[in-house]
């Protein structure tokens, strides 16, 4: 094979292996941009491929602690996924209540027509600062009702866009 061109590569760029094997150089492929990385065209990877890093795999990480007085299953995924995203940049959520009895609302001291009464409202705690928290929340359209308590829990519902 000496001084022969094999696919258009150099002598040089040829390996003789010690059964006279020609193995050509290593080609990379070059990787997605950041801004690309979640676009299932450029990386191969499946449409839902964000689902793996979301809610239910932040619970089993303990990212996201739930009482067990409140059901995640109920809560709509455009809610849960809010919850993950803050997780995910503010670090730990615990996630206090999401679905109540009239009985249970009551006692909580809960609106009579509380979206917790029909699973569309989570209320949780994050330890971070309130104000960037609440800023990120406004700024997501799945957020309908949004308010922190003075003990630091905060609501979020996916009702009417309003504040009290």
């Amino acid at each position: 094979m000496t001084g022969a061109f094999v696919a258009g590569l150099s002598p040089a760029a040829l390996k003789a292996e010690g059964d006279g094997g020609i193995i050509p150089p290593a080609h990379y492929a070059s990787l997605p941009s950041n801004d690309r990385i979640d676009d299932p065209n450029v990386t191969g990877s499946l449409p839902n491929a964000k689902a793996l890093f979301g809610f239910a795999s932040l619970v089993s990480q303990g990212t996201i602690t739930l009482r067990a007085s409140a059901p995640t299953n109920c809560i709509p995924g455009d809610l849960r996924d809010v919850v993950a995203s803050v997780a995910q940049k503010f670090g730990p959520v615990s996630v206090e209540s999401t679905h109540r009895t009239r009985g249970r609302n009551w006692r909580a001291g809960g609106a009579r027509h509380s979206l917790h009464l029909s699973c569309r409202a989570i209320d949780f705690r994050v330890r971070a600062r309130a104000r960037g928290i609440m800023a990120y929340l406004r700024a997501h359209p799945q957020v309908g009702g949004l308010k922190i308590y003075r003990n630091g829990i905060i609501h979020i519902d996916n009702g009417e866009r309003r504040s009290w």
